[in-house]
Order: C-alpha cells, then sequence, then structure tokens
C-alpha cells in the first residue's frame, strides 16, 4: 500500500470523533426495543446479544469516559480496526496466492 493510502487512511482514522457531533444515533446501532420485527425475531436477538461481546464495546478503550478520552477512545478504536482488517486481508491474500 502506498503512502497515500496511508496517510488517507490515518486522517479519516484521526477524524472518527466527528461522528460523535452529528446529532441522532449511528446508523445500526438501535436499541433491540425499537426494531420493528415479529417478537420472535426480537427474542433471538436479544439471546444472540449475549453470544458476543465486542472488545471495544461502545468504540472505546474501558475507563476512558471523561474529558477527552473518549474521544482518544474512538481513534484508538479506529485504528486498530483498520490495522486488524489490513493485517486479515494480507493474510488472505497470501493465503490464496500460495496455490499460484
Amino acid at each position: 500500500m502506498g503512502k497515500r493510502a496511508w496517510a488517507i487512511l490515518i486522517a479519516v482514522s484521526l477524524l472518527t470523533p466527528l461522528g460523535l457531533l452529528a446529532p441522532g444515533e449511528a446508523w445500526g446501532e438501535w436499541d433491540i426495543s425499537q426494531w420493528k420485527v415479529p417478537s420472535w425475531w426480537k427474542s433471538t436477538a436479544e439471546s444472540l446479544s449475549n453470544f458476543w461481546r465486542a472488545p471495544l464495546s461502545d468504540y472505546n478503550l474501558p475507563g476512558w469516559v471523561s474529558g477527552f478520552l473518549p474521544y482518544l477512545g474512538y481513534m484508538v478504536s479506529a485504528i486498530i480496526g483498520v490495522a486488524v482488517i489490513y493485517a486479515l486481508t494480507v493474510l488472505l491474500g497470501k493465503a490464496l496466492s500460495k496455490g499460484k
């Protein structure tokens, strides 16, 4: 990946706290009670919600709840997410190209 692509990824990661300024909720982060689906679907979703807990819940690091720390937590979370996706993409690419 080129230097320009890295610079763009880093800039976008550092700008993630700007989403906190937007009114309303983020798309897809609704409470199950707000879903307009049949009740059996809600109960299934509730039972599955305890199956997986995000390592960086609420896009933040544990204990970073006051002052500037939540904003910094968003940035760290974004950088970690980009790094994990990049690493998985590289590993998948290497695995798929081994047979060629």
